[in-house]
């Protein structure tokens, strides 16, 4: 009987570990799958990076923040052009519908976003932000991927 109960915990035992590898092999997937997804923007090398923050997918995500997201920022170096923000979401693969001009209006008193990318690839909602932290100040970007809900 003892011997009995042994190989039932056991079977028990294995069968929760298999069970939890497997939903964790899961989760890794759809990480990495978003990490695909936002590097499909054609950064230029000239931006520096400062912050990739990635939130990856949970069986039990409890928080304001969905998983998977990512968020993603750098500082470009310059001032950019509207071409040249828009040759960074040209090669998505999906329609991104841009506004604002990419240039800082000269009344604008600190921090002011300059123009902004935003679409949607069914699975995920991107949005990609320029904004100008003052005046003869290199842009900054952000870009954020969330579920689309």
């Amino acid at each position: 009987m003892k011997r009995k109960t042994v190989i039932i915990v056991g079977a028990v035992l294995l069968l929760v570990a298999a069970g939890l590898f497997l939903v964790r092999a899961s989760e890794d997937r759809v990480t990495v799958d978003l990490v695909s997804r936002a590097d499909r923007f054609s950064i230029p090398p000239t931006w520096t990076k400062r912050d990739d923050i990635v939130r990856p997918e949970r069986f039990l995500c409890m928080s304001t923040n969905p998983c998977p997201s990512i968020a993603r920022r750098w500082s470009a170096g310059e001032d950019l052009t509207l071409d040249k923000f828009k040759a960074v979401v040209a090669g998505t693969g999906f329609q991104m519908k841009t506004e604002g001009t990419c240039q800082r209006r000269p009344e604008a008193i600190g921090p002011t976003t300059v123009c902004e990318s935003s679409g949607t690839d069914g699975d995920y909602d991107y949005i990609l932000n320029v904004t100008s932290p003052g005046a003869n100040e290199p842009d900054a970007v952000a870009l954020s991927v969330r579920p689309h809900v």
